[in-house]
């Protein structure tokens, strides 16, 4: 008898856990979560909690997590004229984050971090040829380092580039450029 009782209470232990896997899921301080529900974003989740978000089980939702940390990324080499057609050699890095998860998901074949880099790098690369066209040579390199604009230029492909991104609506947002 005394058998019984003991695996009644392990079984019915067992059970609850695996009811609380299925139905229960948390998020990272590191991370954010889209809970899709038939394939469809429905619900996202920025702030990490103490206790259990719940959920339905896998057939209707379904739940991805993203990483919320800042992505490195960059660029490559591209050359291009300035101002005053002297050809000059550049490359950009920029950190990125996911600031709306709902949109950046569906956007990026369910929220591919390679895919979101690759359009940043189509949109850095444009980004750098109009604004290294903008300023000559000694906006670059100069004798004088109160004549250089490094700060300025820095500003001006982050600008161009975070505009197309919200004009795109990708659901990301630069931190840095370099």
């Amino acid at each position: 008898m005394k058998r019984n009782v003991l695996t009644l209470v392990i079984g019915a232990v067992l059970i609850v856990i695996f009811g609380l896997l299925l139905f229960t899921f948390q998020v990272r301080q590191t991370e954010v979560a889209v809970v899709t529900t038939f394939g469809k974003p429905t619900r996202e989740i920025t702030e990490p909690r103490a206790f259990p978000f719940f959920k339905w089980p896998w057939p209707i939702q379904k739940v991805y997590k993203l990483d919320n940390r800042i992505q490195d990324f960059e660029g490559k080499f591209t050359e291009g004229f300035t101002k005053d057609n002297n050809t000059l050699l550049t490359m950009v890095y920029v950190g990125w984050r996911i600031t709306e998860p709902k949109t950046f998901f569906p956007k990026f074949g369910d929220g591919s971090i390679p895919a979101a880099e690759k359009m940043l790098d189509g949109m850095l690369e444009s980004a750098q040829g109009v604004v290294v066209g903008n300023h000559p040579l000694s906006d670059f390199v100069n004798a004088d380092p109160k004549e250089l604009k490094f700060d300025a230029i820095e500003t001006e492909i982050k600008d161009l580039v975070q505009s197309e991104l919200q004009t795109n609506n990708c659901g990301l947002q630069i931190e840095f450029l370099g």
